[in-house]
């Protein structure tokens, strides 16, 4: 039986006119009384924001209040009103919940009764609408991954360490035992030095239809799009975009699977498996000296529309050359360290999927949620020198560090996930540059400075930017200079 990804937690419209936010306001911390709820609001009314984001943090009732929604489906976001309504009727017994509607995000972010925002968009949004939260003094919920490139990362991370906003990335695993177990033990010297990490993220499927059809009334596509080519050259389907039937909200979205709005699994799962491989090596404030490998893409023939890499075998060097993190299609969805001596630690999830809709984990009957070359590696330190943040909700524990007024609380930090971030880009730049190359190519990486070794490789670190949908304005919204937020 396939447990649910609920129930497997529970167990273990254009843009507005531009203005310059109020400077006061957004760089004010509200400080918390010991009753008072942290007001939330969401951005994006689709299957991860109601399957996931949405019921997993509301039903803190003591600790938040969801007042508004948006979205710039119009159908979604009356969807979006109805479904918060509908959860606090069986919360609370509440029959008219008060709930706020938008269709702009800066309206949402100009309300200065809401404390926080949860991020619920395609990767291709993320950067605009983090940066633009955190600069209005929001603190955020960021789904994974953290953004779309190396850059884009890095602006939203300064602005959080700058402004001093809570963030919590959607990488959850981080919270959940036998990861968090794995990498103290490996943290803690338990296999000895690390000399291979083995990570599987799975594989998309070729699908979608580049037929065009109308743009439904309903959406507005224009904004959809955004920073990325607009809809003269990239004519309406659904299946680039996501469902029109409200009742398979939940399925798969077909941008998922689709550059330049999502990188494929490199960046969609690597932000879960990648971002533990991080942790457990310690590189939450640095990363990986280089990439190499290869890939293959998606079959477009025949109008299938989707197009990001299906299988892949991509090397990553660590410390010098002393550590590599293999990741490559044939490995079981998981993560497993392998120390100087051979023996090894492994964690995954097991049969759990991230929807129903999302793609098999490979069968793999040996392999079990947590696992060791020996079953004693796996007792627990009682006093580990190396303690590793413990959170046994990821929704609560973004809450809770808003109450606390605690950047540094949240498992799954702005600069931690940028780091994490930035591994999945890197690996996403190492199969474009092989384009067409049966040796594939190689990326060298200076983590300390981020930067590459190479100007092909810098011209894919850049942000996404169409007309108006651009960072450098959208900063200046708020006051803030985009170089000088680069610089940190």
């Amino acid at each position: 039986m396939k447990t649910s990804r609920r129930s497997f937690l529970a167990a273990s419209a254009a843009f507005s006119a531009p203005f310059l936010f109020p400077s006061a306001f957004a760089g004010s911390v509200r400080r918390f009384a010991a009753n008072e709820k942290v007001n939330v609001g969401v951005i994006g009314i689709g299957r991860i924001s109601t399957t996931m984001d949405i019921p997993l943090a509301i039903k803190y009732t003591d600790l938040c209040r969801f007042t508004a929604v948006c979205d710039l489906d119009s159908k979604r976001l009356k969807h979006g009103v109805e479904y918060v309504k509908s959860r606090y009727r069986k919360l609370l017994k509440e029959e008219n919940a008060a709930v706020k509607a938008f269709a702009d995000y800066h309206d949402l972010l100009a309300d200065p009764s809401i404390d926080a925002v949860e991020i619920c968009l395609p990767d291709h949004w993320h950067a605009l609408v983090a940066c633009a939260a955190l600069a209005a003094g929001k603190h955020v919920w960021l789904q994974k991954p953290f953004a779309q490139t190396i850059t884009e990362g890095r602006l939203i991370a300064n602005i959080a360490k700058m402004k001093r906003r809570v963030v919590q990335v959607g990488s959850w695993q981080r919270s959940v035992e036998q990861f968090h177990r794995v990498c103290e033990l490996v943290r803690n010297g338990r296999i000895g030095d690390i000399r291979r990490v083995e990570v599987g993220i799975g594989l998309d499927k070729a699908g979608g239809s580049s037929k065009a059809e109308p743009v439904p009334e309903n959406l507005n596509y224009d904004m959809w799009l955004g920073p990325t080519p607009g809809a003269d050259v990239t004519p309406y389907n659904w299946t680039r975009v996501h469902t029109q039937n409200l009742k398979r909200i939940g399925d798969r979205p077909g941008w998922i699977q689709m550059a330049p709005y999502g990188w494929g699994m490199i960046t969609n799962w690597g932000a879960h498996h990648i971002d533990i491989a991080q942790w457990g090596l310690g590189k939450d404030a640095s990363g990986p000296e280089s990439v190499s490998g290869t890939c293959e893409w998606m079959d477009t023939s025949g109008g299938r529309l989707w197009n990001v890499h299906t299988t892949y075998d991509l090397h990553y060097s660590y410390n010098g050359g002393k550590t590599e993190l293999h990741v490559c299609n044939k490995f079981p969805m998981g993560v497993k360290f392998i120390g100087e001596k051979g023996e090894w630690l492994y964690c995954m999830r097991g049969a759990v999927k991230v929807t129903p809709s999302d793609p098999d984990v490979p069968a793999n009957g040996k392999m079990q949620p947590l696992m060791a070359s020996k079953n004693r590696l796996l007792e627990k330190i009682a006093n580990p020198k190396i303690p590793l943040a413990t959170s046994g909700d990821h929704w609560k524990n973004w809450l809770e560090a808003i109450r606390k007024d605690d950047p540094s609380f949240t498992v799954t930090n702005a600069e931690a996930a940028q780091r994490s971030s930035t591994a999945c880009c890197l690996g996403q730049m190492c199969m474009e540059l092989g384009r067409g190359k049966k040796e594939g190519a190689s990326v060298s990486w200076c983590a300390a400075e981020e930067k590459p070794g190479s100007e092909e490789a810098k011209k894919l670190m850049k942000p996404f930017a169409r007309g108006k949908y651009n960072l450098p304005d959208e900063l200046r919204r708020y006051g803030l200079n985009f170089e000088s937020v680069l610089k940190g």
